[in-house]
């Protein structure tokens, strides 16, 4: 028996090995090797799952920055009326929604209760 005339098994496929057909056969094998390789790999960069992403996480920050920007101009406007009636009068101030926070003691021991635990 010649060892040129068995037959070769390679990733289910029966190639004979007579000469220079196999090194073809090795390279036929070989191609397919990596096409079975490649297939198996799961990518996201080609698909539009990525982009639906990147839009989602587009739209998520751009609700947290206009929640954020509201919470800003509400308490400039607590502050504008603050020292607007400071202007007028000390009592005036005292009534403002910021000027009540101020003359709170429970307020203050909050502010020091954070400034102790940080």
């Amino acid at each position: 028996m010649e060892i040129n005339k068995l037959s070769n098994h390679i990733n289910g496929q029966v190639n004979n090995t007579k000469g220079t057909e196999s090194a073809e056969g090795a390279q036929k094998a070989s191609a397919v090797e990596n096409k079975n390789s490649n297939a198996d790999k799961v990518s996201l960069s080609g698909s539009s799952a990525s982009k639906s992403e990147e839009l989602f996480a587009k739209i998520e920050l751009e609700k947290l920055n206009h929640s954020s920007f509201e919470k800003l101009k509400g308490m400039k406007a607590k502050i504008d009326a603050y020292q607007s009636a400071k202007a007028d009068s000390p009592e005036a101030a005292n009534k403002t929604e910021i000027g009540q926070m101020l003359n709170d003691p429970e307020m203050w021991g909050k502010i020091a209760q954070n400034i102790i635990d940080k």
